[in-house]
C-alpha cells in the first residue's frame, strides 16, 4: 500500500528506534485526530490530504471495504448490506469554517470502486434543485441511512449535518448508486411544496433545513414511527423570516413518510422527545425558595 508507506513518513510514530507495525485502522485514527486537534492549518491539511489518500487506497481492498473502523472517532461509516459504504468527515480551514471530505466505495462486477466526494456546497445557488454528482457534492457529514421502498426499486435517504459557525445545517438527501459504482445525490421523491417557511418553485431534490449556530436541532429517523421526525425551526420574530441565524426550535414537530415511492410531509406531529424542561412563568420571579 503505497499511500500508508508514505503516509508514515508524514506521521511517525513515537517508536524510538524500534520497529511496528502499525495496522492502517490505527493510523487513520491517530491522523484523523491530527485533523481536528492540531491548531496549525497546514498540519490539519496534510493530515486531511493523509487520512484521504490512505482510506481511498484502503476500502479499495475487500479487507478495507469490510471494516467498521469503530476507533476512527472524526469520520462516520454508514453502510447497505454488501452494496456500498459513506465515509464522510470534516476539517476545519485557516479561518476555523469546516470543509467536508467524503468517500463513497461501492461493489461493482470489476471488484471495489472508490469515488472522492468534493464539497461544493459554498458556492452552490439553490442546492434543493439540483442532482449532484461526486464533484458537485452538497458536503455533509452523514449521521443515518434509511434504505425506503422495495428491494428492486430501493431509494436510499441520508441524514446529514454541515455546522458552521453562524449558520448550521440539516441535510435529508438522497443517495443512488449506478452499475459502476459512481454516487449520486438527490433525487424528486419529496412530495410537498412548502416546508416550514420555504415554498418551492418545484419539486425539490433535498431537503435543506438551517438555523443558527448557537443552537441545537434534531432530525432523526424514528423507528418505531417510521417516520423522519424533526425540529420546527422559526425565527423569533416574523420580522426575521429568512435570517436563518436566528432561527431555533420552537417545541413542535415535522415528520416525513414514505408512501408510494414518496417522502409526504407530516406537520405538527405528536411527539414526545422525553426532555423534561421545566416551564417557569415569565412573570414569576427564578430566585424564590422551594414551594414559593
Amino acid at each position: 500500500m503505497r499511500y500508508f508507506l508514505l503516509a508514515l513518513l508524514y506521521f511517525p510514530f513515537n517508536i524510538y528506534g524500534q520497529e511496528v507495525t502499525v495496522s492502517p485502522e490505527n493510523f487513520l485514527a491517530e491522523t484523523g485526530k491530527e485533523i481536528l486537534a492540531n491548531s496549525e492549518y497546514s498540519k490539519r491539511q496534510v493530515a486531511c490530504d493523509t487520512f484521504l489518500a490512505v482510506l481511498e487506497e484502503y476500502v479499495s481492498t475487500e479487507e478495507g471495504y469490510n471494516d467498521p473502523l469503530e476507533s476512527v472517532t472524526n469520520m462516520l461509516r454508514l453502510e447497505y448490506e454488501d452494496e456500498f459504504r459513506i465515509y464522510s468527515w470534516q476539517m476545519p480551514d485557516s479561518s476555523f469554517k469546516y470543509i467536508k471530505y467524503g468517500l463513497v466505495a461501492a461493489e461493482t462486477r470489476r471488484g471495489i470502486e472508490v469515488t472522492v466526494l468534493e464539497d461544493q456546497s459554498v458556492s452552490m445557488m439553490e442546492p434543493e434543485y439540483k442532482t449532484l454528482k461526486a464533484d458537485r457534492w452538497y458536503g455533509a457529514i452523514y449521521y443515518k441511512l434509511i434504505p425506503v421502498g422495495k428491494k428492486k426499486n430501493r431509494t436510499f435517504t441520508v441524514l446529514g449535518f454541515a455546522p458552521d459557525e453562524s449558520v448550521n445545517r440539516k441535510i435529508v438527501d438522497v443517495i443512488s448508486i449506478d452499475n459502476r459504482g459512481r454516487p449520486r445525490f438527490g433525487a424528486k421523491v419529496f412530495h410537498f411544496d412548502e416546508f416550514m417557511d420555504k415554498t418551492y418553485r418545484r419539486p425539490p431534490q433535498r431537503i435543506i433545513l438551517s438555523y443558527g449556530g448557537k443552537y441545537a436541532a434534531s432530525v432523526r429517523w424514528n423507528e418505531e414511527k417510521e417516520m423522519i421526525i424533526m425540529d420546527h425551526l422559526s425565527p423569533p420574530d416574523p420580522k426575521l423570516k429568512g435570517v436563518y441565524s436566528t432561527y431555533g426550535p420552537d417545541m413542535s414537530y415535522d415528520g416525513l413518510v414514505w408512501e408510494k415511492n414518496w417522502w409526504y410531509l407530516k406537520r405538527e406531529i405528536k411527539f414526545d422527545s422525553r426532555q423534561q424542561v421545566p416551564i417557569v412563568p415569565p412573570n414569576k420571579p427564578t430566585d424564590l425558595p422551594p414551594g414559593k
